[in-house]
């Protein structure tokens, strides 16, 4: 009947991007965000439903983009938690000078969730949609990058944004 309201403050992201002639500083500040949630679910705070998810996921090309003279690539992907988890969505930032593909739980997140060493890096090859995987997605979408550590599972927007994808990490693995 009644139902709790929570609140939620994004954290401030700063983005710092050195060219060859000077450098910029880029603040940027999402608003509060609010959600409820009722007492019968069981479910406490804000937790996003497939369907908000799959839309923040939607985003233009330009959002996957090479960051000029950083020496990165950036973007959304989805990605497959290990063992028996779900498919997530997460922000891509991959370094090119400290051989490195970190992940965040989204573009404004200045914790990284994950750091996947290029120097462990087996394989990238396409991969298949597993279950649970997102829907209305082609399946040449998918890619797998096989690490010395485990097979990490990945899912673009569109065959050519795995393709970049690829192609980024391939360049960075070849340059080592």
């Amino acid at each position: 009947m009644s139902s709790s309201l929570s609140h939620h403050r994004r954290s401030l992201g700063v983005y710092l991007q050195e060219s060859g002639v000077g450098s910029t500083l880029n603040l940027s500040l999402d608003s509060d965000t609010s959600s409820t949630s009722t007492p019968s679910s069981g479910k406490q705070g804000g937790r996003k439903s497939t369907s908000t998810l799959y839309s923040q996921f939607q985003m233009s090309e330009s959002e996957n983009r090479q960051v000029a003279g950083a020496g990165s690539y950036e973007g959304s992907l989805y990605k497959k938690g290990a063992f028996m988890k779900p498919w997530k969505p997460r922000w891509f930032v991959l370094d090119k000078t400290k051989h490195q593909l970190r992940y965040y739980d989204s573009r404004m997140d200045t914790e990284c969730k994950g750091v996947i060493d290029l120097a462990d890096v087996e394989s990238i090859t396409p991969g298949t949609p597993t279950m649970g995987a997102p829907k209305m997605v082609d399946e040449k979408a998918f890619f797998d990058l096989k690490t010395t550590k485990r097979v990490y599972n990945f899912c673009a927007q569109d065959v050519q944004l795995a393709q970049q994808w690829i192609d980024c990490i391939q360049s960075c693995l070849s340059d080592a």
